[in-house]
């Protein structure tokens, strides 16, 4: 048999050993009990401070991170529900100066509100990925570090069209300025509505030297939830007219669920009020033809960076999404969130002009 001698495991033979009294007994029971005891509050007090190392570590690569990913429904700019799940594959520490940050963010650091896409509404430069499957996120990873891109269009007929998959979306109603809603935060009266905003980029663009049109065709009715469909006709039909178009921006506003928190949201650029902008980046999971996401990536992060040079804070992350947003059409195709509807028109609009502004630093006229 075994018995414990100075706290060590002796073999003893059975014909030399003895019963062990009742009081050592209880002493040995109780001496193994503490000991387990013990043994589960270092594992635990290892694992506490395990965890808060963790978490410092990761606090110190997103330091900056404007945005939290939702982890419950949301709605995002296709008018399509979502739900975000943790990835297998966790690339949060992977950190770059202009590169994306993976999602991670302290709840700290929360502060006023989401928008419709689920990120919070912060200042900061850095950019995370939706919920995307963990082959396309590394892929992108894999060109985070590319050098950047050359974007070129042509000089005969126009280069650029501006369209709105949602056209009624429109801004904070304004004392004086009202307008008739078609919904929340919509109206069919297109100089309140999101084409204004693109009538702005239009002006701006073709100051530049850029050959552009704006189409404003509703493309909501009859249902929000089939805009793509309708916008994609559009957008096919002058691919056709105008052999030339070879850049597409569908212009849209984000929606804020805080509406007298976010209007505090906008940035102040030589005295004006502007709206933050973000772009929109979908990869095409479901559909058979997809986007050149590569390339519509490094041209949104490519104006994303050139708006970060105007003002620091002046873009939202960029969002990286399984959408298509009809962005199959060219390898550069944007959708661009100017605002939301906590924002006023106005500060939309003067973001438009910085937002022609910074394409106009990375679109060249060959």
């Amino acid at each position: 048999m075994n018995r414990m001698t100075r706290g060590r495991m002796a073999y003893v033979p059975l014909s030399k050993a003895k019963p062990l009294k009742r009081g050592a007994q209880n002493r040995t029971g109780l001496f193994l009990k503490a000991a387990l005891i013990c043994a589960i509050a270092v594992c635990l007090v290892l694992s506490v401070l395990f965890t808060m190392h963790t978490g410092e570590t990761v606090q110190l690569v997103v330091s900056g991170s404007s945005g939290l990913p939702a982890d419950d429904l949301r709605i995002d700019a296709s008018g399509v529900e979502s739900i975000f799940k943790e990835s297998i594959i966790d690339p949060r520490l992977i950190l770059g100066t202009e590169w994306p940050v993976i999602y991670g963010v302290d709840i700290d650091e929360i502060e006023i509100g989401e928008t419709e896409h689920g990120e919070m509404l912060q200042q900061g430069t850095d950019f995370y990925f939706d919920v995307l499957p963990d082959d396309i996120k590394m892929e992108i990873l894999g060109f985070a570090d590319d050098a950047p891109k050359e974007f070129h269009v042509g000089t005969q007929g126009p280069q650029i069209l501006i369209y709105h998959t949602h056209t009624q979306e429109a801004y904070r109603q304004i004392e004086g300025q009202e307008y008739v809603e078609t919904g929340s935060w919509r109206t069919a009266e297109e100089d309140s509505s999101v084409v204004a905003v693109g009538d702005v980029l239009e002006a701006e663009l073709a100051s530049y030297g850029y050959k552009v049109l704006h189409d404003t065709t509703n493309h909501e009715p009859p249902e929000l939830k089939t805009s793509y469909s309708r916008s994609l006709e559009t957008m096919e039909r002058y691919a056709n007219d105008y052999p030339t178009l070879s850049v597409y921006i569908d212009v849209h506003r984000d929606a804020y669920s805080n509406i007298e928190a976010g209007s505090k949201d906008f940035v102040t650029v030589n005295g004006e009020e502007c709206a933050r902008m973000m772009f929109v980046v979908g990869t095409g999971e479901k559909y058979n033809d997809k986007p050149n996401y590569e390339s519509n990536y490094k041209l949104a992060l490519a104006v994303t960076n050139e708006l970060e040079k105007i003002h620091d804070g002046f873009t939202r992350p960029i969002r990286v999404k399984t959408g298509r947003y009809n962005q199959q059409m060219s390898d550069m195709c944007l959708l661009i969130e100017v605002g939301h509807n906590a924002n006023a028109l106005a500060q939309a609009k003067n973001a438009a002009k910085y937002a022609a502004l910074a394409l106009s630093r990375v679109l060249d006229i060959n």
